[in-house]
């Protein structure tokens, strides 16, 4: 039986980076993983439909040459190529993980994982073909699945997941996106600029709901400005194939009809492995921990999806690494020199983890909503600044949107900040740092923004705290 100091039994951002940074600091490890290493983040998630959104902002662009002076620019949209592209760029990135692996000689069995049992200081974990392997220490990382709604089967050819419509190789006239979450609005974006009628059913009042609602509700206004049918309120009871497609029944009683349907109603934790005699402390399926990522089995650690904590590859990531810290703290070398010790992590403040949505415009956004903000500290000092003021983003003709800096009243503390607009994805890193720093409006005044760019944007919002943003009018 092969045995590691630890094995990590998932092989997507979370795994495979702390497979690495165990590498680094000399501990041997295996890892399990059923399918490839990047999981569904690189194979079916955040890279492709990045590759996609990507392809989505040059045909807009080229919609709109015009105003830049390109008059004879045309436009003819081969799906099949941006299809082939995409999945040209998954491979480039699994494959450079994969050979990460084998440069670091990190053992990787492709294999799944099925039950996990004790046996005295040693976990043994077996697999789908029979295999044994024996570690010391336990990291879960088995990701998540999308799920559906009760009664509606997702066969992947009409009614779709969110990996499922990545398969999808030729464009549909018509999509019903069920769920107006982050995953329904990216995918309603990117095919409704490829030229599909696209409709959005939401069971809450607003899109993104997690998201400021002022946001929510300037992407709902752009969405249907730029022909996506958006229907809030709204829930989807069943749905039936038809010679016409695909046929929604409705909660308000209308019917609604797609030649497709994706299901982008949340996701669910994978915990399935069968814990032989131990019993795993869990929280509504997903697997309970503490801040170092522990579970309540001695010597196992969760991570990423499973843990439900804030479903993000870089969230999942972030995990693993405090995870291996303290493992490696424990199984230090006291002769190791201090210098290259672990360290000890602090605590993850899941409200200062960025939240993206790489829509047309993007958004992004870090820690406290307004809504959330008021309730928490009740007096508080917002500032705003439009693009449409910025000078960069005229010279790009990307004025949609604006900065949103929220910050305690009494204190003056960065508490908050959503930007909607171009580059907001890049953008919101000045904002996570702020906040993760706790500076106040009045510290980062002294700070100097580079003109012209995007990010004068944030500065001006900053100044509008005190209402001394120069370019607002």
């Amino acid at each position: 039986m092969q045995h590691s100091q630890v094995i990590i039994i998932g092989g997507g951002p979370g795994g495979y980076e702390a497979a690495i940074r165990l590498s680094q600091y000399q501990i041997s490890c295996l890892l399990i993983e059923k399918a490839r290493l990047g999981g569904i983040c690189l194979n079916w998630g955040c890279i492709p439909t990045k590759a996609l959104v990507k392809s989505a902002e040059l045909v807009s662009e080229i919609h709109n040459a015009e105003s830049f002076g390109l008059n004879s620019m045309e436009l003819e949209l081969d799906y099949s190529k941006i299809w082939q592209r995409k999945n040209a760029v998954v491979e480039q990135l699994v494959s450079g993980i994969e050979f990460l692996f084998h440069k670091r000689k990190i053992p990787l069995v492709i294999d799944e994982a099925k039950s996990v049992a004790k046996d005295r200081e040693n976990y043994i974990i077996s697999t789908a073909s029979g295999e044994k392997y024996s570690c010391e220490y336990l990291i879960v990382a088995t990701g998540s699945e999308a799920k559906s709604l009760p009664a509606i089967d997702m066969d992947e050819v009409d009614i779709m997941s969110s990996s499922g419509i990545l398969k999808m190789e030729k464009l549909p006239r018509s999509l019903a996106v069920v769920g107006g979450g982050v995953i329904g609005c990216e995918f309603a974006s990117i095919f409704a600029t490829f030229g599909v009628q696209v409709s959005i059913i939401e069971f809450l009042p607003r899109l993104i709901a997690l998201e400021d609602e002022e946001i929510s509700k300037r992407l709902a206004m752009h969405f249907k400005k730029s022909g996506i049918k958006v229907l809030t309120n709204t829930g989807v009871q069943s749905i039936a194939k038809s010679p016409d497609g695909m046929v929604l029944s409705l909660s308000d009683g209308n019917t609604l009809t797609a030649e497709k349907v994706l299901m982008s109603v949340g996701r669910n934790p994978i915990n399935n492995l069968v814990w032989e005699g131990l019993s795993l402390s869990t929280e509504k399926a997903a697997i309970a921990i503490d801040a170092a990522m522990r579970t309540n089995l001695d010597k196992v650690y969760a991570i990423g999806d499973v843990t439900a904590k804030l479903q993000l590859a870089h969230t999942a990531s972030k995990q693993g690494l405090i995870a291996v810290e303290h493992i490696a703290s424990t199984l230090k070398d006291p002769t190791t020199p201090a210098s290259q010790h672990p360290r000890t992590p602090e605590p993850l403040n899941y409200t200062n983890i960025p939240r993206c949505t790489f829509t047309h415009p993007e958004i992004a956004s870090v820690g406290y909503t307004q809504a959330e903000a008021e309730k928490l500290y009740g007096e508080i000092v917002i500032g705003k600044f439009p693009f449409a003021a910025n000078g960069k983003a005229i010279a790009m003709s990307a004025t949609l949107g604006f900065v949103k800096t929220i910050a305690r009243k009494d204190t003056g503390e960065l508490i908050g900040m959503h930007i909607m607009g171009p580059n907001a994805a890049e953008l919101i890193a000045q904002g996570t740092i702020m906040i993760s720093n706790k500076n106040t409006a009045e510290s980062v005044e002294s700070v100097v923004f580079a003109h012209p760019t995007l990010s004068e944007a944030i500065m001006e919002s900053l100044e509008d705290l005190r209402k001394l943003s120069i370019h607002k009018i």
